[in-house]
Order: C-alpha cells, then structure tokens, then sequence
C-alpha cells in the first residue's frame, strides 16, 4: 500500500509540473505573439484602404449578436464598413437599419458556390481591406445517421465546414498583418457526440483547421480564432438540436458569449471557450480516453 500511495504522489507531482510549466509557456508564447502583432498593426502601411468586417451568418444567432456589439468597437477592431452575409434579405436590411453604422447587405447562400463568385466580385470592385471575417454561419441536426438521412448530413457538412473553407479563401487576398479570422465552432468539438455524429464530427474540423491555419498564417502576421461555445440558449438552436423545451442548465445568452468571446478575439487567442462548461471540457477532455468523455458527455447532452 505504501509502495502504491508513493507512485501516486510521483504521477500526481509529475502531473502537476507538466500542467505548470505547459501553461507557463503557453502564456509567455501569447504575450509575445500579442505584442508583436500589435507592433506590426501600428507600424503596417496606411493606403487609403476602406476596412471591413464580413460577417457570415449576421441575420440571426451569434452572427447578429457580433454585428451588434461590435458597432460601438469599430475603431477598436479597425473597422469602417460591415459586410452582412445570410441568406434572408430582409433581416439584413433590418439589422443595417438598427445598427445605423455602413453596412452592405450581400444576401447569400453560402451551400451554393455561385456566392462565393458574387462576394469575391464585390471585394474586386473596390479598395477593400478585411480586418475581421467572422464565419459564423452553419447549423446542426439531431438524430442518429439514418433519421437524419444523407441530406441533411452532407448540409451540415457544406455550411459548417466548406462554406468556412471558401469564405477564407475569398477573404484572404485581401487580409493584411493584423487582420483576424474568427470561425465558430462548438465545444462539441472537444469529442464526438452519439447522436451529433455529424454535427461533432463538423465542429472538430473547425476547431482542426483553425489551429492548423493559425500556424500556417503566422508568419503573414493574421491571427486566427475558434470559439467554442456551449448551449447558448436564444438562439433556436437548443430546440431544433437536442429538442429541449427548456433551456439545458449552465446555458448562456448570445451577449454574453459574444461579450466574453470578444475579449479572446481582440487579444489574438487561439480558442475561446466563453463558458464554464466549455472551458473544463476544453481543460479536462485531453485527459479522458475519448470513449469515456463521449459516454460522459451524451449523457449531459453536452
């Protein structure tokens, strides 16, 4: 028993100096990064560039609610014009006319390859620069794989995943050091979900290719950011997902994850996890084996 309690503290001490150290140099790498990219925002040319946001998704959900709170942080996030991408027309115009800030509304739907032709003709058509692409566009299904049929499975795929892929694409050429890429993902991400095959599985990509871009962009000095939400609960989501008539415990409102999400934007963070719950998944889910976190998380509807 003795000999057993001694290996325990050794893996306990081991641990906790690995977690320390790993944490420590993951701190020191992001002030360094954010004062660099800073540095470089300040010093980078000065043409007479008009700034944009694009912002897919911006009728409704989390992509509205950025529209409406970044509005008062324009200069902050060097910001001139909003560029409102969905596919209702109407709430676009709705949203322009609320925000009384210049907004162009480009209705569009982003399963369609034709939109991406028609936005990449808008950026042509002036001096456009995009300090900010917010991808937030995307949806999910709840089910198993033959109630949600290959529709709706390869839907979920072309909105959450490759309309991501293209819009970066458009918007790259015309990012500059100190531009950001935000894309939306979920803390499903973090493990595969029974039930949320697909959706999960969509959710990983974003989270997947958006460290593996951040790296490959580094050295163009263009950030890139996930967020990893939870149950955000005035969305339509929570219903049309997990068909919960209430709203799951620990859910959060669109403001504040908009709010504490921003925080992690602006300082030029990898992964934002603007909840409780997505931050200990995020914490704790790479010390579970995956099959135990996806029980574990089924069971809680994560």
């Amino acid at each position: 028993m003795h000999i057993v309690n001694e290996v325990y503290s050794r893996i306990v001490s081991i641990a906790g100096n690995i977690f320390f150290w790993m944490g420590l140099l993951g701190i020191v790498i992001a002030v360094i990064e954010t004062i660099r990219l800073r540095h470089l925002q300040r010093t980078s040319d000065k043409f007479s560039h008009k700034k944009i946001a694009v912002i897919t998704g911006a009728s409704s959900g989390l992509g509205r609610g950025y529209v409406r709170a970044l509005k008062d942080q324009m200069e902050k996030f060097d910001i001139d014009e909003f560029w409102l991408i969905a596919r209702s027309e109407d709430k676009l115009k709705a949203l322009s006319d609320e925000i009384q800030v210049p907004a162009k509304v480009l209705p569009a739907d982003l399963t369609k390859e034709a939109s991406f032709d028609l936005i990449k003709k808008q950026l042509e058509s002036g001096n456009y620069q995009v300090s900010l692409l917010i991808n937030c566009a995307g949806f999910g299904l709840s089910g198993t794989t033959e109630q949600i049929g290959n529709d709706g499975e390869q839907q979920m795929i072309a909105l959450n995943d490759s309309a991501t892929v293209a819009m970066i694409h458009v918007c790259l050429p015309y990012m500059k050091a100190g531009s950001r890429i935000v894309n939306i993902a979920s803390i499903a991400a973090f493990q595969s979900l029974k039930g949320f095959n697909t959706y999960s599985a969509s959710k990983a990509f974003v989270l997947s290719y958006s460290r593996a871009l951040r790296q490959e962009l580094s050295h163009e000095k263009i950030t890139v950011t996930a967020i990893c939400p939870y149950w955000i609960r005035d969305t339509g989501f929570i219903e049309t997902v997990s068909g919960h008539k209430s709203s799951p415990f620990l859910s959060a409102k669109t403001e504040t994850i908009v709010r504490r999400s921003l925080r992690t934007i602006y300082r030029r963070g990898l992964v934002s996890t603007p909840s409780i719950v997505s931050f200990l998944d995020f914490l704790i889910g790479p010390l579970l084996p995956d099959n135990v976190l996806s029980r574990i998380s089924s069971i809680l509807r994560v």
